[in-house]
């Protein structure tokens, strides 16, 4: 997905809630084939293992393919793309038409809701800023995520960051507040930006105030709702941010307040499997790699279903279902990415499963497989997702020469461009095996 439309889709609706959506770069998932290392000791208590989802926490699961597609330029056909372009072209015009001057209460906050989804991202911020300045009530949380938004499109990353930092400060934090620092984190993440550990440290207390609450987060005015599970997911960003610069004590200490913030709160099953898929990916990251096993290449009738040759200077590993368009469709930008770094070597493969089972025939089979001839693709059983945690997708799991996991997590579908996300982590994969060798030399000496 292109930078522009994310930023349209997370405008698209009157609450930043609407605007952040509700995955990110998430952790969603649990892992039924082991137990979780450490969370028998973290406190949070369990429903008992036979209970079942509510009825909507189901519904979720059951439209989770359908929203994951759909949410995916690439995944558009011409009559949709076509409804957007004119969309925001009328948006565009009728903002340009108007001064945020001439407004004041919801028609000023309208119409920074308007410029943004004509992409018109000065008068955007401009007229977000001014409902935020006027003290008008009660769309401040949406005006604020609106200027953060309008400031990234216009690579003011720094003040955006100051912007999110003041809404932390002045205002309650509600759903609206928590998915617009989450949307903030993620992009600075995304973006190799250090500023993503100082906005999830400013957010820390918060959060975990909000997580020893133990119900979902709800909008101070609006609709907005981020679940527990979601909530103590953002709240791991922190840990995870320092657990990846190899900042373990950082980590644990972040990790802990997340946990110790959940002991005496009774968490519904639905969340409980976010926290779950959480925790495996966290004690996963610094550990060798889970093994797994490969079922079928893909690269070609010949290739062998194996990963085969040593791990180089760092491989990474993209996992996805079968159903995920989007994800299929970055295949071939991961194999030539590899193909480029071959030299290095930095080696990428994807790892497809299928959720409900293999039950095509073998000419089904073969149509299904087609657009992945020529990528360095492999099939894998369903449990090696599971066992990850990974439930959002592609998420995509780095190890470094040892075969240890440095990185795992979502991914955006244009990572393995150039200049990508990818190239972002393994650039810190580098400088952190840097540092450990001069550890242990300096240990030596």
């Amino acid at each position: 997905m292109t930078k522009w439309l994310r930023g349209w889709l997370l405008t698209g609706c009157l609450s930043a809630a609407g605007m952040m959506g509700q995955s990110g770069p998430a952790r969603e998932g649990v892992a039924t084939q082991k137990p979780t290392p450490g969370l028998g000791e973290s406190g949070i208590t369990a429903p008992a293992a036979s209970a079942l989802q509510s009825p909507g926490a189901e519904y979720k699961d059951a439209t989770h393919p359908l929203e994951v597609v759909r949410q995916s330029l690439e995944n558009w056909g011409d009559a949709e793309l076509s409804a957007l372009s004119v969309g925001m072209k009328r948006a565009r015009e009728s903002c340009q038409a108007r001064k945020a001057e001439a407004y004041s209460g919801d028609d000023l906050y309208e119409l920074a809701h308007l410029c943004s989804f004509g992409q018109d991202w000065n008068d955007a911020n401009m007229a977000a800023t001014r409902y935020i300045d006027s003290k008008a009530e009660p769309w401040r949380a949406q005006s604020y995520a609106l200027s953060i938004n309008a400031m990234v499109h216009l690579n003011g990353a720094d003040l955006a960051v100051q912007t999110a930092e003041t809404m932390l400060r002045v205002l309650p934090y509600d759903a609206e507040v928590a998915y617009a620092v989450r949307y903030l984190k993620d992009y600075l993440e995304q973006a190799g930006n250090p500023q993503a550990v100082t906005l999830a440290e400013a957010e820390h207390t918060a959060i975990i105030q909000a997580l020893k609450v133990g119900t979902a987060l709800k909008a101070t005015h609006g609709d907005a709702v981020m679940s527990l599970g979601l909530l103590y997911d953002s709240a791991m960003e922190l840990a995870f941010f320092h657990k990846f610069a190899g900042r373990d004590m950082y980590a644990s200490e972040a990790a802990g307040d997340c946990d110790d913030s959940l002991k005496k709160v009774l968490i519904a099953p639905d969340d409980m499997r976010r926290i779950e898929s959480v925790r495996v990916q966290f004690t996963t990251v610094g550990i060798s790699l889970p093994q797994f096993t490969v079922l079928k290449a893909l690269e070609s009738p010949a290739a062998k279903a194996a990963i085969e040759g040593d791990l180089g200077a760092g491989t990474v590993l993209v996992l996805f279902p079968d159903w995920c368009t989007q994800c299929r469709g970055m295949m071939k930008t991961m194999t030539q990415f590899a193909r480029v770094n071959a030299g290095t070597p930095l080696h990428a493969y994807g790892l497809m499963f299928t959720e409900d089972g293999d039950k095509t025939g073998g000419a089904e089979r073969a149509a299904l497989y087609k657009d992945l001839a020529g990528t360095q693709t492999f099939v894998v059983p369903a449990e090696t997702a599971k066992a990850m945690g990974a439930m959002d997708f592609p998420t995509a799991v780095a190890v470094d020469n040892r075969g240890v996991v440095r990185f795992i997590g979502m991914i955006p579908t244009d990572a393995f461009n150039g200049g990508g996300y990818i190239e972002k982590v393994f650039m810190r994969m580098a400088v952190g095996e840097g540092r450990e060798m001069e550890r242990e030399q300096g240990s030596r000496e």
